[in-house]
């Protein structure tokens, strides 16, 4: 009876220990397909989280340009030093690379501790239009932690997500996974209508009065003209039916259907948008008034624009203005000759540079542009010139040519004024037969022409009205769509690098 007890015990003894060699072995299968399985999971989050902090270096850049273009309308006077960026190669300072300090990178954090690594931009290109306006190149690396040095449950996780999993920093372990994006931001230019207002738009009240455009880079949309480009042609195979323009002006409450453009019975040569007001059940499009000469195709009610204020820009030197106020001299692209006029300004001329060589000048205007102050009520900008001027108060142009004349390039890109002016009145005014060739950006002033006064350029403004028209017009130089001064700038392309760091 012994012995049989002793035999049963045994093979207890033994069948216990094979389920627990079975059961020691499901759980470490278990446990070896688990958790390379869960730790994949957080590689995996990691990974989305690097993407997610270059992302963000990238944007970072993006609004960076954007606040530089508040500050100058040219992209090659941005103040790069000043807000953390520094040249990687100082000696391609044009075109060249340049760094975001680590101090000025933008904190990010989370659970991975994602951190910017380099946020970096050069010029991708320029575009063949005036002053050559560059197409920026942003590459952006960023890290986040991993959790552990242990293999993923795909080893072909590790060159794919560029895991560092045996990572040190400072002999201490640091695993971490980086990506890297590259955008092209490309520049939105500031006058890509004929006529832009935040408010009222009225034209000229005669059919004579037009609306169109023509190209002052194409000889096959522009008469012959000057070093500057071609003028507005004569000939109407050569006239364009471009000349768009748009008012923010929004329907009263109560009456959601009413004219927010009055075409005045001008023709227009072009699209008219408004923001809202045309009734979707009815053909009439009430939403412009006396619209016989608009083609009813060219007719919408979707549009949307945002003003960006323009505030003065602060220069670390400038040039005394020259006695009387004329003949202001130029300087190069990259250092244009700056001065501050400490008091109004009438007709002035801009001195052209030495032949086979571009001047540029930019002016600030404490106080009227007003050409009635001075003998001539011409302003004078010779074809070789680009100018930039900044008026704090009123405009008043007369009866005058607005680099009009014989000895003034005649094309728009060459002139560009911009009001400042925050009071509730600022004025901008042009009478009797007034020809301006410019580019004017203030979403503050009200533009009031009288007269058949010519323009030939862009207009963005608080309100437009015309009393008169005659046979004068608007014609848009559709060149300032493609170029000129930068508004902001936009994401033109996207790429995930997974191909190395930054």
């Amino acid at each position: 009876m012994q012995r049989e007890r002793h035999k049963s015990s045994g093979s207890t003894l033994l069948a216990a220990t094979f389920t627990i060699a079975i059961g020691a072995l499901l759980i470490g299968a278990f446990y070896q397909t688990l958790m390379p399985r869960f730790r994949s999971v957080h590689q995996s989050a990691s990974w989305h989280d690097a993407l997610q902090g270059a992302e963000a270096g990238a944007n970072h850049t993006v609004h960076a340009l954007n606040q530089f273009a508040l500050s100058t309308a040219n992209a090659d006077n941005y103040d790069w030093a000043a807000n953390g960026w520094t040249f990687t190669d100082s000696n391609y300072v044009a075109n060249g690379e340049r760094t975001l300090a680590t101090a000025s990178m933008p904190a990010l954090g989370g659970n991975n501790n994602v951190a910017l690594t380099r946020v970096a931009v050069d010029v991708y290109t320029r575009a063949t239009s005036a002053r050559n306006p560059p197409w920026f190149r942003i590459r952006s690396t960023a890290r986040a932690d991993l959790p552990g040095r242990f293999t993923s449950a795909d080893r072909r996780d590790l060159p794919l997500r560029r895991m560092k999993l045996g990572a040190k920093s400072g002999g201490v372990a640091d695993p971490h996974v980086t990506r890297t994006v590259e955008v092209i931001a490309k520049p939105q230019y500031r006058f890509s209508n004929a006529i832009t207002t935040r408010l009222d738009l009225r034209l000229g009240n005669s059919s004579g009065w037009i609306v169109d455009s023509f190209d002052s880079t194409d000889a096959f949309k522009s008469e012959v003209g000057s070093s500057a480009g071609g003028y507005y042609p004569a000939s109407l195979a050569k006239r364009q039916s471009n000349g768009n323009i748009g008012s923010m002006m929004t329907a009263p409450n109560g009456t959601p259907y009413t004219a927010l453009i009055h075409a005045s019975g001008a023709t227009v040569a072009g699209e008219v948008w408004t923001n809202g007001g045309d009734n979707p059940n009815t053909t009439s499009h009430e939403n412009v008034s006396n619209n016989t000469n608009v083609d009813p195709n060219r007719i919408h009610d979707t549009f949307y624009r945002e003003f960006q204020g323009v505030t003065e820009p602060v220069w670390t030197s400038t040039t005394a203005a020259p006695s009387g106020n004329t003949a202001f001299t130029t300087g190069t692209q990259f250092s244009p000759r700056r001065y501050i006029v400490n008091g109004p300004l009438g007709g002035f001329t801009v001195t052209a540079p030495a032949s086979g060589t571009t001047g540029f000048i930019e002016i600030i205007v404490k106080g009227n542009l007003d050409t009635n102050l001075s003998s001539s009520k011409d302003i004078v900008i010779p074809p070789n010139v680009y100018a930039t001027i900044y008026v704090n108060g009123n405009v008043d142009f007369s009866n005058g040519m607005i680099n009009a004349s014989t000895q003034s390039s005649r094309v728009a890109s060459r002139l560009t004024l911009y009001g400042l002016s925050t009071a509730a009145n600022a004025t901008y005014v042009a009478s009797g037969n007034a020809v301006q060739i410019l580019s004017f950006y203030g979403p503050n002033y009200g533009v009031a022409l009288n007269g058949t006064v010519t323009t030939v350029g862009s207009v963005v403004s608080k309100t437009f009205t015309i009393d008169g028209g005659g046979n004068g017009g608007f014609h848009y130089d559709e060149s300032l769509g493609r170029g000129g001064d930068i508004e902001s700038w936009k994401t033109a392309s996207y790429f995930d690098d997974s191909r190395t760091d930054l």
